[in-house]
């Protein structure tokens, strides 16, 4: 029986591959366990490099991780100092690399993108991935803020936090004994960006780099991320395209002992992060939204609209958070006490700070109050749970010529549903009475688990499961009108646990 010489998890499958190495003229590297394998070189790299053999090594986790490819002397972009060649993405779905024939297709590729130029847009993380070393410190800043300019450099500090651990790059000087000396340079383009400190030199103007070696020469003491005196931080931005690329550096070590660590440069900016937010998200910006009820569905609904790009959102709730409410709630125990409606606000600034919210703690019951808080959005949403609130806010938002969405779970959290009108051919919820409504039966004993300990008020007995289903259909449908879509029915009824007695709730699913 044959033993595998990597870790795997299809032993066939290693088999077959090294077999096929054999063939196409590879052979086992001795003392590597036949991990390691060498050939002649693949004629691809001949313009590229003087190398005459290149090694191929396996890694454990075959065939789902892909073999490592070390070329020496070559001089560009995916490749590292150390030789390896990256051909492969994380999590790449081709699996290429499991035959001989795939590995040479993909050499071939990337010498032909290596010798007449890389996909721009497959650049943007190359710099911090062939930088040796490096380290999964977050070093989070504002571009726009550092106030860097084209073809200059100046100071920034760098501000420690411990837990979690980070460093903020923020504009200025460093004033205080406890901040970091951090210099920030911006040059024009970059062919092959600096793999490690000393390459630093090849991509500053003179001016440039004899200013930095004048505060790495201050420095004092060795640690990475300590104050030293001299240089500790380094951030260089270059022009890719019409976008600005950015590697942090962090200075370890003193005179002839120094090098650099590349740091996790995470840009904290809004128009970074709303990169995040989704193809709706720039549609969204100037759309507003009322929210009536900021309590577990309200409060994920709120948050989601917000992330996807809500320019402006009002919520409305006279409840206060209590400690029972955040199992399901999306804000923590760290806002027991708050108004819902500013937990929620905090959660939304937390995530989404382009949102402009406002938190009313209220319970409008009056139609002029409801007219008020309606007059000025585009939609309004109803995630109270309470009918005669929902059909009081609807029948207003009918009148204003509002479009209204609501969302309700049922049954215990078995069913979700979410009703529109916002069309002329959506029928008014208070005339929803056909077959093509079906009407939920109600059951006390699954909605209910009990009552709160000290308070009259039962618990709704809907699992954090179906919050977050009914939560994520409720701001589709809102998203579906902001939008303008209208691809969505105007009303949608889901069930998560069947009630096999009582069609057309018997089957999980959506109801049609």
């Amino acid at each position: 029986m044959s033993v595998p010489i990597v870790e795997t998890y299809d032993v066939a499958s290693l088999e077959a591959f090294t077999a096929d190495l054999v063939g196409a003229g590879f052979e086992p590297v001795p003392g590597t366990g036949r991990r390691a394998w060498r050939s002649p070189i693949h004629p691809a790299f001949s313009a590229l490099t003087t190398a005459a053999t290149m090694d191929l090594i396996l890694l454990d986790g075959w065939p789902y991780e892909p073999p490592a490819l070390l070329v020496k002397g070559l001089d560009t972009n995916h490749y590292t100092l150390d030789g390896l060649v990256c051909m492969w993405r994380d999590g790449d779905a081709s699996f290429d690399w499991t035959a001989v024939e795939g590995l040479f297709a993909r050499i071939e590729k990337w010498c032909a993108d290596a010798e007449h130029g890389w996909d721009t847009d497959d650049l943007g993380r190359d710099a911090l991935l062939n930088f040796k070393p490096k380290d999964r410190t977050l070093a989070v800043f504002n571009l726009p803020e550092l106030g860097t300019a084209r073809s200059s450099w100046g100071d920034f500090r760098g501000e420690l936090h411990v837990d979690p651990f980070r460093v903020d790059l923020t504009p200025g000087r460093a004033r205080e004994p406890s901040q970091l000396v951090g210099l920030w340079f911006r040059v024009g383009a970059l062919r092959v960006p600096p793999r490690q400190l000393s390459e630093l030199r090849r991509c500053l103007p003179r001016s440039q780099w004899k200013g930095l070696e004048r505060r790495l020469a201050a420095r004092r003491r060795a640690e990475a991320l300590t104050p030293s005196g001299g240089a500790d931080l380094i951030l260089l931005c270059w022009e890719r395209g019409a976008q600005l690329d950015v590697l942090v550096i962090a200075c370890r070590g003193t005179g002839d002992n120094l090098e650099g660590v590349a740091l996790q440069a995470v840009p904290n900016d809004q128009e970074n992060l709303i990169l995040r937010a989704g193809p709706d998200a720039e549609s969204l910006r100037s759309r507003r939204v009322a929210i009536f009820g900021a309590g577990a569905l309200g409060g994920h609904v709120a948050v989601t609209l917000a992330e996807s790009g809500a320019g402006f959102i009002r919520l409305v709730d006279a409840d206060a958070l209590t400690p029972g409410n955040v199992v399901r709630h999306v804000a923590g125990r760290d806002a027991v006490g708050a108004a819902k409606v500013h937990a929620v606000q905090a959660a939304i600034r937390a995530h989404a700070p382009w949102s402009e919210v406002e938190a009313l703690e209220e319970a409008p019951i009056r139609p002029s109050r409801i007219d008020a808080l309606i007059a000025d959005v585009d939609v309004v949403v109803d995630a109270t749970g309470n009918a005669a609130t929902t059909y009081a806010v609807a029948a207003r938002a009918r009148t204003a010529g509002r479009s209204f969405v609501s969302g309700a779970l049922y049954r215990g959290g078995r069913i979700s549903r979410v009703r529109r009108y916002a069309r002329a051919d959506d029928t008014p919820l208070d005339e929803r009475d056909s077959p093509q409504y079906p009407l939920i039966p109600p059951d006390a004993d699954e909605d209910v688990a009990r009552a709160a300990v000290g308070c009259s008020a039962p618990v709704n007995n809907a699992p954090p499961s179906a919050i977050l289903a009914g939560a994520s259909l409720l701001a589709q449908g809102v998203i579906d009108v902001l939008t303008d879509r209208f691809e969505l029915p105007d009303e949608i009824v889901d069930v998560y646990r069947a009630l096999p007695e009582e069609p057309p709730f018997d089957r999980v699913g959506r109801v049609h």
